[in-house]
């Protein structure tokens, strides 16, 4: 009944939505030709389709029709296992051109012409609404044929059409057929009384021969010999006219000329990494959010303590692995259901915790079965938000009452490595919930069900999602090289492409006696990214809020200034290094005892007094001593800022440092100059702003909100030196190895923390605000900066300057080394340090590159890692390895 009601409905638009796109291109004279001069033994050949690779003849080609499943096929060796139902949730919201253009090019790559599939097969979703008209609903094809063509446009489009089972009826029933096609425009069905229209619909229920061929359908065909033979007869022997087939025969012609104008497949990836990437595609959009009561992506994290207990699983799982990129937090695992005995203890521990992630392997909840588990989660759910994943069907949640203590239930029909890591990303909002319900579970989850997420964080992704891995192993060759080399003895690489991390490695050792292997959560001292990263983010949401103008001068901000050559300097010319701030200034060498002193601090060549060795031309006195009113070995109420494990400076000496940058020379005509003693003030700004100190604002404002918990200044208040990679053995200043203290003699001075320097970070912390200002201020739903602030500060602000307001940009001209790679776009914008670090933002590609290395380990005079380019050589193959930057050069499809 309701299909009579759907055709009622749409029979006034037959006549003008009936193959709108084919009767446009029926017309064809070229087309037109060709159809006249086919036999009827051709024109029955034409119309005959064969979802198969083999030939219908030797000597004659075939077509190849490609069913839609074997494309996931690889050599033989790769077919994944997927779930109908999750292929269905993946394609029922919509959107799926990505998905479309995937399997088109799996398709081309398999050298088909064309794919195929059952209507009743869950990729009939893929292209559902493709050439798609009323009629089709009631002519209940056996499959779909879909063929990529370029259009005029040079864009890969879609053609598709229904292919049918010869019918067993082959003349129609309904009077109003003689010979010839049948039109049930609006006029026709006013004008036909009701035992007509119910003819009408008696044809669509057992729609005859003559129908399908009428509306131009193409037959599908298992047996191409009996079908031809049956098909000849038909018209030979004058059961149906030769007329009838012009359509259905042009529709055939229509498709070649489509395949003449078949798309070239890309490349760029190896067919498993590709088929690997559209299966996880899948599973992404493929994950149902069927609760949500507004917790999910997971906010606040300041105010969360989270703990996860994972049901099913030996081990901490993939999905608590992946939550743990996120933010701190416990995990629980357990291979069955804990007993009561177990659940009272588990109990016990989480009581601190106020959100609690439960996910489950396989199917867990019956009736009166786990009733042990269900009480335990009940009562928790008094003190602590509760959220459901559950791995598998999704049957046994119909058991669930209306009374559950879940605050989100998110439903993965998958349980592989994969699943887990996506349903994870789900929760923190690295991926956005998308799935839709394919069937009805109970009264509370229904057909249609699911809440609908956005990617609000970062998320993490195989490389093969956006770039070529083979191209990307270049950094792997260029990093071992410079570790062989003695530039460094380890370091951290991360690459994020699309707001996903595609690449994140550690290499090498903490230092050359190779004690202790660099890992992925290991601290490193940043230098002069702290900028970036500290006091440039603070002025950025301080200018936000309107508590100061980018041309104010330091004298209107800092009154004690007024006067001096510092008062009249701009704000926005500090932080473009255009004020004429000297470079730097030794302010530990001011501390040196000039009494015990024999000859000056420092000599350009050595000798058995000036046998300490700092550069290559630099030496130092070894008779130089500090002023015992200044430094100290053991911690007092005066001598209480500690610069290493066993030196402590006088608090008052900070006073002196203060003084020697204000009165400080100031260049009359100043041009570019990059100078550390801007940032000084900066970080007294900020301070008299917030009222707080720096460090304590940017990690409550920045870092820990982010989830950036390894990232920090001072990082021994809660990291051990086993986590913390050292830089140099200091001769100079602190006479020691720097470990767990910042390596920078003014910021260690200032009791660590600095506004040029000072920041402690791992590269996947560090990833997070540096994405945020690729998100244009916002990250995990919280906007942390207005948009055009960002679009401010990261721009050129004066000609003749490459820099932006703190962030430094590209070297425009070729002939000029910069401090990024040629390929970085205009755009980009980022900041090196001192100790062998890079990052570096690219909007115009999405992009986010980060160097992390102690490269002045053992000494900071080893420039090996500066000589030889590493860190730019990196970033060459990063971009080299990205699709789109050899397509904005013009190379499609190359692999270069």
């Amino acid at each position: 009944m309701t299909k009579y009601i759907y055709l009622l409905l749409f029979f006034s638009l037959c006549k003008l939505q009936a193959e709108i796109k084919d009767d446009y291109s029926l017309k064809d004279e070229n087309i037109d030709t060709i159809y006249h001069q086919l036999s009827l033994e051709e024109k029955i050949r034409t119309i005959l389709i064969q979802p198969t690779i083999s030939a219908v003849q030797e000597d004659e080609v075939q077509n190849k029709w490609l069913d839609i499943e074997k494309l996931y096929k690889v050599e033989g060796q790769y077919t994944p296992m997927l779930s109908d139902m999750m292929i269905r949730s993946a394609f029922m919201r919509g959107d799926n051109e990505v998905l479309q253009q995937q399997f088109m090019n799996l398709l081309l790559r398999n050298k088909g012409d064309g794919v195929y599939f059952p209507m009743q097969s869950p990729y009939s979703l893929l292209f559902h609404g493709l050439n798609h008209k009323p009629v089709d609903f009631f002519l209940e094809p056996t499959g779909r044929l879909v063929i990529p063509y370029l259009n005029t446009d040079s864009i890969q489009d879609f053609f598709q059409t229904n292919l049918y089972k010869i019918p067993t009826n082959i003349l129609s029933q309904h009077k109003g057929y003689k010979n010839e096609a049948p039109s049930y425009g609006a006029e026709y069905v006013k004008a036909a009384d009701w035992k007509e229209v119910q003819d009408i619909l008696k044809e669509y229920d057992k729609p005859s021969l003559e129908v399908l061929l009428s509306h131009g359908g193409l037959i599908y065909s298992d047996d191409f010999v009996n079908d031809y033979n049956t098909l000849l007869r038909v018209f030979t022997g004058g059961v149906l006219p030769e007329k009838i087939l012009e359509r259905s025969c042009k529709k055939r012609l229509l498709i070649d000329e489509f395949i003449q104008q078949k798309p070239s497949a890309k490349t760029y990836f190896s067919l498993r990494e590709e088929v690997s990437h559209v299966v996880r595609n899948l599973q992404k959009k493929g994950a149902v959010l069927l609760q949500n009561d507004g917790i999910i992506p997971v906010n606040n994290l300041t105010k969360r303590n989270i703990a996860t207990v994972h049901i099913g699983v030996k081990g901490a799982s993939p999905f608590q692995q992946t939550l743990n990129n996120y933010c701190s937090l416990d995990n629980y695992s357990f291979e069955k259901i804990p007993d009561a005995e177990r659940l009272a203890k588990i109990k016990k521990e989480t009581a601190k915790y106020n959100t609690i992630i439960v996910a489950v392997n396989g199917d867990w909840f019956e009736d009166g079965v786990n009733q042990s588990l269900y009480s335990f989660l009940h009562q928790v759910s008094s003190t602590a938000d509760l959220i459901l994943v559950h791995f598998g069907s999704g049957n046994r949640l119909k058991s669930l009452p209306d009374g559950h203590p879940f605050k989100a239930i998110l439903l993965s029909f998958e349980t592989n490595p994969m699943a887990q890591s996506i349903a994870a990303q789900i929760l923190l909002g690295g991926i956005g919930a998308k799935g839709v319900l394919p069937k009805k579970i109970n009264q509370q989850f229904t057909f249609g069900s699911g809440e609908e997420t956005f990617k609000t964080r970062l998320g993490f992704a195989p490389e093969y999602t956006y770039a070529m891995a083979d191209t990307l192993s270049v950094i792997d060759k260029v990093v071992y090289k410079a570790i062989r080399e003695r530039a460094t003895p380890g370091c951290q690489v991360l690459v994020a492409k699309g707001g996903d991390v595609i690449y994140n490695k550690a290499f090498g050792y903490h230092t050359y006696n190779k004690k202790r292997h660099v890992n992925a959560t290991d601290l490193y001292d940043i230098a002069s990214v702290t900028k970036i990263v500290s006091s440039i983010p603070s002025m950025m949401k301080l200018y936000d809020e309107g508590r100061y103008e980018l041309d104010d001068t330091l004298g209107s901000i800092l009154p004690r200034l007024e006067g001096s050559n510092k008062g009249s300097l701009h704000i926005n010319d500090v932080m473009i290094h255009q004020a004429g701030l000297q470079a730097w200034i030794p302010f530990y060498s001011r501390a040196i005892d000039k009494e015990r002193l024999k000859g000056d601090v420092y000599n350009k060549r050595y000798s058995s007094q000036y046998n300490v060795k700092l550069d290559k031309y630099l030496y130092m006195n070894k008779t130089a001593r500090y002023r015992t009113d200044i430094f100290r070995h053991t911690k007092s109420d005066d001598f209480n800022i500690r610069v290493c494990d066993d030196l402590y400076m006088n608090k008052s000496f900070v006073d002196s440092v203060q003084m020697g940058i204000d009165t400080s020379a100031v260049k009359e005509d100043p041009s570019y100059r990059y100078s550390d003693l801007g940032y000084y003030y900066m970080k007294e700004i900020i301070e008299d702003k917030t009222k707080q100190p720096l460090d304590n604002f940017v990690e409550n404002t920045f870092y820990r909100p982010l989830g950036a918990e390894r990232m920090l200044y001072k990082p021994l208040r809660k990291y051990t030196k086993k986590e913390i990679v050292p830089t140099e053995y200091d001769k100079a200043f602190r006479k020691e190895l720097i470990h767990g203290y910042v390596h920078d003699p003014g910021a260690a001075m200032l009791g660590g923390v600095g506004g040029h320097a000072g920041v402690f970070a791992s590269a996947e912390d560090l990833a997070k605000i540096l994405q945020m200002y690729l998100n244009k201020g916002s990250y995990g739903g919280e906007e942390y900066i207005d948009s055009t602030v960002i679009k401010a500060f990261t721009s050129i602000v004066k000609e003749g300057n490459r820099r932006g307001l703190g962030f430094d940009k590209p070297v425009l001209d070729p002939d000029i080394s910069g401090p990024c790679s040629k390929e970085a776009s205009p755009s980009s914008y980022g900041h090196s340090g001192f100790t062998g670090t890079l990052v570096w933002m690219d909007p115009e590609y999405d992009l986010m590159y980060i160097f992390l290395s102690n490269r002045i380990h053992p000494n900071q005079y080893n420039k090996q890692l500066i000589r030889t380019d590493v860190r730019t050589k990196i970033q060459s193959a990063i971009y080299r390895s990205l699709p789109e930057y050899w397509e904005k050069q013009g190379k499609v499809n190359s692999i270069q």
